[in-house]
């Protein structure tokens, strides 16, 4: 029985069991932001987003950041005010009493899941890890009886909810670090439509302010004190040279703009359009560089992602939000390398060439090493993916293929507007509009491309695959965990193929069994 039909079965079993109690069924309790409208009246200037593409509100039935808090409580045994309190992490809160409605409300969802309940039914925990989208489930228990679990996805077992928030605070954290990040390909719809936007962000300016932004992010958030303490702060001290910082500052407004960019709102694009033209702009017109440099990332990726960028190297890919880095190689080592909350994600180093007419800045955060902030939806080529103590993507910026791809497609179609371009590229239903010959790599780039046989060091992923080692994972069981994990990527032998790329998730998986245990120790410090 796959996961699917796992899921389904027990939706079914609990329907059935609660059909003698059809008037208690569904004590879904939401917690929606009032509707109410803000005033964006402001007159029409040339070359500005049509005031039609401009909201008047949010809809409080909508979540409008990545992550969704689903809290369940069959019993009803917690604390009223937790609600609140997860909303002091998360703005969006979802609150059930029932299992059925709370499992139809998480299939029905795009966000990202944080499930979190006092139910310590096996029945209910493995439902919840066999859904895609449950990035990581919370079991806060009350009755004080013995409770062990090895789903991949529960990050852990709390008995006080100081000890729940703390975990969740720290988790969310993490994944904003070296998850919550979206790559999207050259041979994917979705490439041309952030190209084509980018494009666009720079061409036009919306007459939508800063005064409007927050009036209508202050309806939306109006039961949350710690953003409405945020948006005072950004009416009092914004101003156009630090909307690049404002961009980055989470919780608020870089959920909330990422969230719109992820899910390709354009009203709420926008809306935050003023702020991330700003950016932009700013990032521009930072001086040239003296020269070519190499800047580093770490982070964790299922086996999937992973895969993609295997299928396409030498290929193009960009963001869609702004792309965070570090000069420091050991910074971004640890960030790869950091205790895993989840045994499925694989540890992924990634390098990328810079010459010295890229556009990025430096911002300093009373850090040891500099972030290195590069402009939004930037484009990559992937020069190549191997594999050495852990995944290692180098990739170059190629900003020119990118804006050459939104431009021989708006020249293809000279006499459509920017909204219906958009429009076109973003519907399923239309046929592919994808460049009809992928872009050539240029010829300066093929330098870049390893042309001496392959090393453990640069191994083009192309050309890998693993055999089936999974006993000396075992055998090392009781090793540390970094360095298991370099024995065992030592131990894998490289064949022809990436055709079993899916037997690194189930090594990884193994390896970080101990990776685990240390991350939740960590987070219990």
């Amino acid at each position: 029985m796959n996961k699917k039909e796992m899921s389904k079965k027990y939706m079914s079993t609990t329907s059935s069991n609660k059909a003698d109690k059809s008037t208690n069924a569904d004590k879904t309790k939401e917690y929606p932001l009032p509707l109410v409208s803000a005033s964006l009246s402001s007159p029409t200037i040339k070359n500005t987003v049509p005031q039609k593409c401009c909201i008047k509100y949010l809809d409080p039935q909508q979540n409008y950041e990545s992550v969704t808090f689903i809290w369940l409580d069959p019993q009803s045994q917690s604390k009223d005010n937790i609600v609140t309190t997860l909303r002091m992490i998360n703005n969006y809160v979802q609150s059930y009493t029932d299992s059925l409605s709370c499992f139809t409300s998480i299939e029905s969802s795009k966000d990202k899941i944080f499930f979190i309940c006092t139910s310590t039914n096996i029945d209910v925990i493995s439902t919840a890890n066999a859904m895609p989208n449950v990035e990581a489930i919370f079991i806060l228990k009350l009755d004080g009886l013995a409770f062990k679990t090895d789903f991949v996805k529960v990050i852990g077992i709390y008995e006080e909810q100081e000890e729940l928030v703390r975990a969740l605070k720290q988790t969310l954290e993490t994944c904003q670090q070296i998850r919550f990040e979206e790559f999207l390909f050259e041979t994917e719809n979705t490439f041309l439509w952030l190209q084509l936007w980018r494009d666009d962000i720079m061409t036009r300016k919306s007459n939508i302010g800063k005064q409007e932004f927050m009036e209508v992010t202050q309806n939306y958030y109006q039961y949350n004190n710690k953003i409405l303490a945020l948006i005072r702060e950004f009416g009092h001290s914004y101003v156009v040279a630090d909307a690049l910082s404002w961009c980055l500052r989470s919780p608020f407004p870089s959920r909330f703009i990422s969230h719109a960019l992820y899910s390709r709102n354009m009203e709420n694009l926008n809306l935050c359009r003023f702020l991330i033209n700003g950016a932009t702009r700013f990032l521009q017109q930072q001086p040239k560089h003296k020269s070519s440099t190499q800047f580093y990332r770490g982070m964790k990726l299922h086996s999937e992602f992973v895969t993609s960028f295997a299928k396409n190297i030498g290929k193009l890919m960009c963001t869609s939000w702004f792309f965070v880095c570090t000069k420091s190689r050991t910074v971004a080592l640890a960030a790869a390398q950091s205790p895993a909350y989840r045994p499925d994600l694989i540890p992924v180093f990634f390098k990328i060439d810079c010459d010295s007419k890229t556009a990025y800045v430096e911002l300093f955060e009373n850090v040891s090493s500099p972030v290195i902030v590069f402009d939004i939806c930037t484009t990559f080529r992937i020069l190549y993916v191997g594999q050495d103590q852990m995944v290692i993507v180098k990739m170059k910026i190629a900003s020119d293929d990118g804006r050459k791809a939104a431009c021989e497609y708006k020249k293809k179609y000279e006499s459509a507007s920017i909204e219906e371009l958009l429009d076109q590229v973003a519907c399923p239903s239309k046929e592919c509009i994808v460049p009809e010959q992928p872009l050539k790599q240029p010829a300066e780039n093929r330098e870049h491309q390893p042309s001496s046989p392959p090393t453990s060091k640069t191994i083009p992923f192309s050309s890998l695959t693993y055999s089936d080692r999974a006993s000396g994972a075992s055998a090392c069981e009781e090793c540390a965990p970094t360095d298991l994990t370099v024995t065992e990527y030592e131990r894998i032998q490289r064949l022809s193929s990436c055709d079993n790329i899916e037997i690194v998730k189930n090594t990884t998986n193994k390896l970080n069994r101990q990776g685990v245990k240390k991350w939740r120790d960590y987070i219990r410090q």
